[in-house]
């Protein structure tokens, strides 16, 4: 167990999340599917289209958001273990008794 001002990053643990995330991140819009091109349904056509234009803008986005927090998670694996190497060489020669 930890002291409570411990700050722990489990390095493994946290490169499998960014991983699970960078996969998820990936976003291929769906292809369009034909609408009918008929006076009488033209309102509802152009509405689902806008609509359908915002789902994929907000998809992209929130796979893009997606990416970053994976970019981010990797980021911080790394840090993590530079931090600790490096507080390991600085303290590589003190004694402790």
């Amino acid at each position: 167990m930890n002291p409570p001002n411990t700050f722990e990053i489990d390095a493994e643990y946290t490169r499998a999340l960014a991983r699970d995330l960078d996969v998820a991140s990936i976003f291929a819009a769906p292809s369009p599917t034909p609408l009918p091109d008929d006076a009488t349904v033209a309102g509802f056509v152009d509405i689902l289209s806008q609509a359908l234009s915002n789902l994929t803008a907000r998809s992209e986005q929130l796979h893009a958001d997606t990416a970053h927090i994976a970019r981010s998670g990797f980021a911080l694996a790394d840090a993590a273990e530079a931090t600790d190497n490096a507080a390991s060489q600085a303290f590589q020669g003190f004694q402790v008794s």
